[in-house]
């Protein structure tokens, strides 16, 4: 190589800027040697794209008098060009619109430029193509290998100031790093994944760990907070990131000043380019969301009068697990005292409850005390009480049942308990349902009621009853008795009382009284409720035929009162049908116009219009008053059968019958006495002046067909 060539190139190497890793000044001085050592009239510097889809122009050294514009080169638009450079180390094309590497250039840029011939370069690093080096001359040239190989050196120094550049830029970023992780508040620490030594730590967290940056490079994890403070958690997590590559916990640590801290972590495993792998872990202190998060569950979970556990935190819990045993604790009375002191004693006298039963059942051993209602608090057994549950119900009973003293005034606390054991429970029976179902028992009996096999039993009869109740109307099991009403005056027959008989495919045939409330209770009730209303004035249509002025009285609940379906049932049968108006007669207990009297009174006006007659069934047993009956269109009253039955040996029902019977024709009502089995009975209601009469005395209940033999020709009983 010529003495100049090689100087050019060692002035290359001492070029400060290149040494500085200034890519861009280094191409350009580059290609000025490469025009002044060639002769060439045009040197220009190119690299790839970061997505290596273009050759982008750096710079360009030419003669005076020429304006070669470099614009971006396609790689897909010149494969020839580009797959000769990766496979060479350089390109001579002395006549380049022919050579097959360059003649694509040709059209567009050799022949509008003037270029005959080219010696390209590849810029590499590491083998990989990264740039070129490219000298073209107006004039024809055979390039030497000697020329080759002085443009293979120039590129040779073009790649190590981009090495040199790019060590720079990433020796900036790796210091950028450092600073701004010293500056995060966030804990970082980076891991040998091999050697499981600490290659780094930032400023935030030897704030909390303590120590200095020298007291964990290169030392064990095991230097670690987590590891001296959580071992086994910490060592849990090792594990687990090591084998999936990443793990997340949450741990409590206590730092140098004695502070108990709350950190988030995670840990990831990450593998250099030079296939070093490392885990780099990141933690954040959450105390203060701890604790915030602790707040808002104190107020989620939290009664904020009483302080204890509330309703939804103790469902939460025995959701979880069944408990050992519960007891239930319901203040008696508590209402009226709140109504009549006021809610400030009200909520003292809770406040009080609730903090003797707190300290009381901690004392036996229980693990959770709740206030689930107004008045209602429930104490839970995790683990297997060492009293008996009854005797523990009235230690309670006994140390929280104390009057409660306020001023100078003491007031009386009165308390029912119910409790249940896990041994009595099942998948059918949830522990709020035995606890209520025993608490219905304690209030009726007074005194501590456990839920027991008995009460069980009972239990999971009612279940399977409202399950078969979905299935009985589908499957055809009801069917109407019909039992005579007989006016007491003429002994004729006037009426029917349809009354609902199940069929039971297992329990044979039930009354009423084994299912209504249930139905009442599940919604069953409508839907039953309308099919007896639609079959009974069916048989009356048909019945009528025979006797126009025959009744049928139906049984109405205050479901189907308040459902809203009721009147449109009645207006579409009376019209289907074309019964005698005043035929028909729904019977509406007393307690059922008290729900709703605004809407009651509504829609018994609305039925009276179409020519039904009302009857308030079971008088005397209810909370009626002069005002109700006044209001409502009612054209019938039923005296309840207790106080029919009773006649002979109640000195009160002897009055109370005779005052009801005078009461209902003061209001021009009709009177009619149930539950009659006996001739005296009969006869005292005769000398009363009672209107019609029903009971076994006359008839029991029987099918229609029995009904129809037996009553509809009947023209005298009394």
């Amino acid at each position: 190589m010529k003495q100049g060539r090689a100087d050019a190139i060692e002035q290359l190497i001492q070029l400060p800027e290149k040494q500085a890793g200034d890519f861009e000044q280094t191409a350009q001085f580059a290609a000025q040697l490469a025009c002044e050592q060639l002769g060439a009239e045009t040197a220009s510097v190119w690299l790839f794209s970061e997505n290596q889809t273009h050759l982008n122009p750096v710079c360009r050294s030419q003669s005076a008098g020429r304006t070669i514009v470099d614009a971006p080169l396609s790689v897909t638009a010149l494969p020839d060009y580009f797959h000769h450079l990766h496979r060479h180390r350089f390109l001579k094309a002395d006549v380049a619109r022919l050579h097959p590497a360059t003649k694509a250039f040709a059209p567009g840029y050799l022949v509008p430029n003037g270029i005959h011939a080219m010696l390209d370069a590849g810029i590499r690093i590491n083998g990989h193509l990264e740039g070129v080096v490219c000298i073209e001359s107006l004039r024809p040239r055979q390039w030497s290998a000697e020329d080759a190989h002085w443009v293979g050196q120039l590129a040779d120094q073009l790649a190590l100031a981009m090495a040199t550049q790019r060590q720079s830029s990433q020796a900036g970023q790796l210091d950028l790093f450092r600073h701004a992780m010293d500056q995060s508040n966030q804990r970082l620490a980076i891991i040998d994944a091999d050697s499981l030594e600490i290659r780094y730590i930032n400023q935030a967290y030897l704030r909390l760990a303590g120590g200095t940056v020298d007291d964990y490079i290169d030392k064990p994890v095991q230097q670690l907070m987590m590891f001296q403070q959580n071992p086994e958690h910490a060592r849990m997590a090792l594990e687990e990131v090591l084998e999936t590559g990443f793990c997340r916990g949450e741990a409590q640590v206590v730092n140098p000043r004695g502070q108990i801290r709350w950190v988030d972590f995670k840990v990831n495993r990450f593998v250099t380019e030079s296939n070093q792998a490392y885990l780099v872990l990141y933690s954040d202190d959450i105390t203060a969301e701890r604790a915030h998060k602790a707040e808002l569950e104190h107020l989620a979970w939290r009664c904020a009068l009483t302080g204890l556990y509330n309703r939804a935190y103790f469902l939460n819990r025995l959701r979880e697990q069944t408990p050992a045993a519960l007891l239930l604790l319901d203040l008696d009375g508590f209402k009226p005292l709140n109504d009549l002191h006021g809610h400030a004693v009200g909520d003292r006298i809770l406040k009080e409850v609730a903090r003797r039963l707190h300290h009381c059942a901690e004392r036996l051993g229980a693990s959770l005390v709740a206030r689930i209602g107004a008045d209602e608090f429930v104490v839970r057994f995790d683990v297997e009480p060492a009293m008996t549950l009854e005797a523990l119900a009235e230690v309670l009973k006994e140390r929280v049942a104390v009057p409660v003293r306020i001023g100078a005034r003491a007031y009386p606390v009165f308390l029912s308990v119910a409790g249940v054991c896990r041994s009595l429970l099942n998948d059918s029976v949830e522990p709020m349902a035995a606890l209520d179902l025993a608490m219905a028992q304690s209030k009726l009996k007074g005194r501590t009621q456990l839920f027991d096999h008995a009460l069980r039993d009972h239990f999971c009869e009612q279940v399977q009853i409202q399950q078969d109740l979905r299935k009985a109307l589908t499957r055809k099991e009801f069917e109407l008795h019909y039992q005579p009403l007989i006016e007491l005056s003429t002994g004729q027959v006037r009426g029917a009382e349809a009354l609902l008989r199940w069929r039971h495919p297992q329990q044979g045939q039930l009354g009423p009284a084994r299912f209504i409330e249930i139905a009442e209770s599940s919604g069953a009730i409508e839907p039953i409720g309308r099919w007896v209303l639609e079959t009974a004035l069916y048989q009356l249509h048909l019945w009528q035929r025979k006797k126009p002025d025959l009744e049928m009285h139906v049984n109405v609940s205050a479901k189907q009162l308040l459902g809203g379906d009721l009147y449109e049932i009645c207006w579409n049968q009376l019209n289907r049908y074309r019964l005698t108006p005043g035929t028909l007669v729904l019977e509406i207990t007393e307690t059922s116009l008290l729900e709703e009297i605004q809407v009651v009174s509504r829609l018994c006006n609305q039925l009276g219009e179409l020519g039904i007659v009302l009857a308030i069934d079971d008088f005397g047993t209810g909370y009626s008053s002069m005002r109700y009956l006044q209001r409502l269109p009612v054209g019938k009253l039923k005296i309840d059968r207790s106080f029919v039955m009773d006649l002979e040996h109640s000195k009160e029902n002897r009055e109370i019958v005779p005052a009801i019977i005078a009461m209902g024709q003061a209001l021009d009502l009709v009177v009619t006495a149930e539950g009659v089995e006996t001739t005296a009975q009969r006869d005292f209601l005769v000398r009363c002046g009672c209107d019609m009469v029903q009971g076994f005395l006359f008839g029991r209940p029987v099918d229609q067909h029995q009904f129809e033999s037996e009553y509809l020709t009947l023209t005298e009983r009394v």
